[in-house]
């Protein structure tokens, strides 16, 4: 990862800090899942699990969210997604989907400032 992939991800509030400790400072490795989660499925799963009314498929999705977002350094979708796991493990469907809206919506910011940090790579 180049200075400028990391200046413009710290600024738009990924915790490269938090996401290395997780990798072991090893920033390769790091770089690797950070721009792989473009292609991560479970986000979409969760919605369309969400959407269709299937609760345990949306607690999973929702809980292995939780540990890919912190461990990401994601902070401002791991914050969400927690909360929402924990309503939804606990029988609470209806104050878990509270987050969906701000959940899709953090996901997409996330989707383009990844995108937009890949086209810093040269």
């Amino acid at each position: 990862m180049n200075g400028k992939q990391k200046e413009f991800l710290a600024k738009s509030g990924i915790n490269l800090t938090d996401g290395l400790i997780y990798f072991s400072e090893n920033e390769r490795l790091y770089e690797k899942y950070l721009f792989r989660f473009l292609e991560e499925p479970t986000f979409p799963e969760l919605f369309k699990a969400i959407e269709e009314d299937r609760r345990e498929d949306a607690r999973r999705a929702a809980h292995s969210l939780k540990g890919i977002t912190a461990t990401l350094g994601f902070t401002s979708l791991n914050t969400p997604v927690k909360a929402q796991e924990f309503d939804f493990k606990n029988g609470r469907w209806e104050e878990g989907n509270q987050y969906t809206d701000e959940l899709k919506k953090e996901y997409a910011r996330i989707i383009s400032v990844l995108r937009a940090a890949k086209a810093l790579e040269n």
